[in-house]
């Protein structure tokens, strides 16, 4: 009985890997919420994303409201247009402010492995890549 478990556990593992070689899709991180670590190294706290999903268009949770800009970026360039957001209040309303401010003022981007930075302006927003 004991010689037979290795050829049982590497026919499992085999079907196993062949399955989801079948059925295995590829995560589009573009699409994704970008989760904000810090500006200009504070955290903020509470859940600010960042969404680079639709063309020429940013979008996102702050602090109290969604928001929105248009985007034109080429390359590392990158400028926002007015940013929109809805008009909730909240206690965080300040922290929403400086992260608006900041964000407005970014003129370039940098991808590396697992994070995002924005700069420019004199401030630098480090976003983690989502996990989902």
């Amino acid at each position: 009985m004991r010689g037979a478990a290795p050829p049982l556990f590497a026919a499992i593992f085999a079907a196993g890997a062949a399955f989801a070689d079948e059925t295995a899709v590829v995560t589009d991180f573009s699409k994704m919420d970008w989760r904000l670590v810090s500006v200009d190294e504070v955290r903020l706290g509470g859940e600010v994303t960042l969404n680079l999903g639709e063309p020429a268009r940013v979008t996102g949770q702050g602090p109290c409201n969604r928001y929105f800009a248009d985007l034109t970026q080429d390359g590392s360039a990158f400028k926002l247009g007015p940013i929109g957001a809805t008009k909730m209040a909240c206690p965080d309303i300040g922290k929403e402010a400086a992260y608006f401010i900041a964000l407005q003022a970014v003129d370039r981007i940098e991808k590396t492995a697992g994070f995002l930075r924005l700069t420019g302006g004199g401030h630098e927003l480090i976003f983690a890549q989502p996990i989902n």
